[in-house]
């Protein structure tokens, strides 16, 4: 009897040592998912439905469910340097932009980005991208760096004109009608009639860096910047008014939402909301961290962008963090 236990313990034995070491199929693992409230992300833009982030470390971050989750994209080579701005033609070609020049373009709605321009001899960042769908792309950053494309971002080649020498250009959009204007340090503005061909300076009453501009659907252009400071054109730049903001915290990002209020996010995470076309602003706490971007949704659903990552906000007072 005794024989037989021991036998029928060996067996057991061995069975469980070729079951251990045995080849099986490994378990299903999740996909990679990165915190998107444990990175500082500076920009964000749209890929067509899909929302894009990018930020420190030369992460790039992608959300196809509206910002409830975020995975992490493909960079090669992967420079690990922080991008301060990216944005997109369409729902597939786009273009991120960062220290040391480090310049990225995607054609496949941000799974993957090839490295276009990368300097590793000089750390002066891009702070900015914009692209004119049909036309010339722009990248601009710190002392005078400007730069076009006109080949969706293949290819660049300098552009700065004297105005811009030695300034640390910060915001640039446009319109449809191919009017565009650039922000920068100590009150610059220029603006061009003309997609980007000449530029031309505009005095503003206020002397102040300047971190954004937003050309607005009724044909008014807004800019914004430190202290509060909040202007209002409704002539392309010809003359300027000063918004009624009510804080004097700096704004770094902005844009007007589906049903044309403005939001601006800035630093120790306000927000600040006009429904009146950027005259007046009643400003709210998104978070304790300061914001650089934001966008909106749907209803009063804002995705924000800041040193605390990824977030969604509602304009009722109530955040959550994205994952």
């Amino acid at each position: 009897m005794k024989k037989l236990i021991g036998v029928a313990v060996s067996l057991t034995v061995l069975a469980a040592a070729v079951w251990a070491f045995s080849p099986r199929p490994l378990p299903a693992f999740a996909p990679t998912a990165l915190r998107a409230d444990q990175l500082q992300i500076n920009g964000l833009a749209r890929a067509g439905e899909r929302l894009v982030g990018v930020g420190e470390r030369g992460k790039i971050l992608l959300s196809d469910d509206h910002g409830n989750t975020w995975r992490s994209a493909h960079v090669s080579p992967d420079q690990a340097a922080q991008l301060t701005q990216l944005a997109f033609a369409n729902g597939k070609v786009g273009v991120a932009v960062g220290h040391s020049g480090w310049i990225l373009r995607t054609s496949d709605g941000g799974e993957h980005w090839q490295q276009v321009a990368f300097d590793e001899k000089q750390s002066d960042p891009l702070l900015g991208v914009w692209l004119q769908p049909e036309g010339k792309w722009f990248a601009f950053g710190s002392f005078g760096r400007f730069m076009t494309s006109h080949d969706q971002g293949a290819h660049w080649e300098n552009a700065a004109v004297p105005a811009m020498q030695d300034k640390h250009l910060n915001g640039l959009a446009g319109d449809k009608e191919g009017r565009m204007m650039l922000v920068g340090e100590s009150g610059l503005v220029l603006r061009s009639s003309d997609a980007g061909g000449r530029w031309e300076p505009v005095k503003l009453p206020y002397d102040g860096s300047l971190y954004g501009v937003l050309p607005l659907r009724d044909g008014a252009w807004l800019v914004y910047g430190m202290r509060g400071n909040v202007l209002r054109s409704n002539d392309f730049g010809a003359t300027w008014q000063p918004a009624v903001v009510g804080v004097k915290t700096s704004f770094f990002g902005g844009a007007q939402l589906p049903d044309g209020r403005i939001a601006l996010a800035g630093q120790g995470g306000t927000i600040a909301v006009s429904a009146d076309g950027g005259r007046q602003f009643t400003s709210q706490s998104a978070s304790s961290q300061t914001l650089s971007a934001l966008l909106g949704t749907s209803g009063d659903r804002l995705i924000v962008a800041g040193d605390a990552g990824i977030g969604i906000f509602t304009l009722d007072g109530t955040a959550s963090a994205s994952r």
